[in-house]
């Protein structure tokens, strides 16, 4: 069953944490800082586990996320961000996101290891992403691969996204509900717009004839000071996914 992250949700190509100062209770105690992300999927194939170490520059920005098996090294300007992802020390994408005046990436560039280029366009409504729309280039030209159509509730939390190929055709239909728990660790670049605003119960797919495709299920354990340090996915279909948060 294929599963939608979010942009503030741990995925392979995109890892940032952001790092603000504590605050309150928390004020003497452990940091925010993330320094270790822990993924162990379970799917019928079998078990995968990978340990990413978190590096920062000197204004808390992530410079690097780095296992045997992965690493993401990002490079910051005044307005664009740079990522080189690797797998098993094999440079495999190279990206550039474009920060607009809003202060949010509104348009990227990206070419893989086979020399296959794409860019993304970002459609805003205020600070609210409405539509990222995905284009790849041939030497035919350039087409639209994918569309993607976003609707929020009123709190400003996605509910759903309904992905096309950017004609009018609908492939896929993915729906949330939420908990009562605020996001507190941004596992997307900041300059990325936060989709939601409190941490996902399920997540809902249906094909665009609507067929069920699939449900996940999200459950959250927190420390003592209110960080989320596990998180568990669990599809309908038996795979589970667990992702464990290390602070410093």
């Amino acid at each position: 069953m294929p599963i939608k992250h979010l942009t503030f949700f741990a995925l392979a190509i995109c890892l940032l944490a952001s790092c603000k100062k504590n605050s309150g209770s928390n004020a003497a105690g452990n940091s925010d800082k993330l320094k270790m992300y822990i993924e162990n999927d379970h799917t019928l194939a079998g078990n995968l586990v990978d340990t990413l170490l978190v590096t920062y520059d000197n204004e808390n920005r992530i410079t690097s996320l780095a296992s045997p098996i992965l690493t993401f090294d990002y490079a910051y300007q005044s307005k664009s961000f740079t990522l080189d992802q690797y797998q098993n020390g094999q440079l495999m994408i190279h990206e550039i996101y474009y920060i607009g005046n809003n202060n949010y990436v509104d348009s990227t560039f990206q070419y893989d290891n086979t020399n296959d280029t794409t860019t993304e366009g970002y459609i805003f409504n205020g600070s609210q992403l409405t539509s990222l729309i995905t284009y790849s280039y041939s030497s035919y030209g350039t087409t639209i691969n994918m569309r993607d159509d976003y609707t929020y509730d009123n709190n400003g939390n996605l509910l759903k996204d309904v992905q096309g190929d950017g004609y009018g055709n609908v492939n896929m239909v993915y729906a949330f509900t939420y908990t009562t728990n605020p996001v507190n660790v941004r596992i997307s670049p900041t300059y990325e717009p936060v989709q939601a605003k409190y941490l996902p119960a399920t997540q809902t797919l249906t094909d665009g004839s609507g067929n069920h495709q699939g449900t996940i299920t999200y459950t959250y354990v927190f420390d003592g000071s209110g960080r989320l340090t596990k998180e568990t996915d669990k599809g309908d279909n038996g795979d589970v996914s667990v992702k464990t948060y290390v602070y410093e």
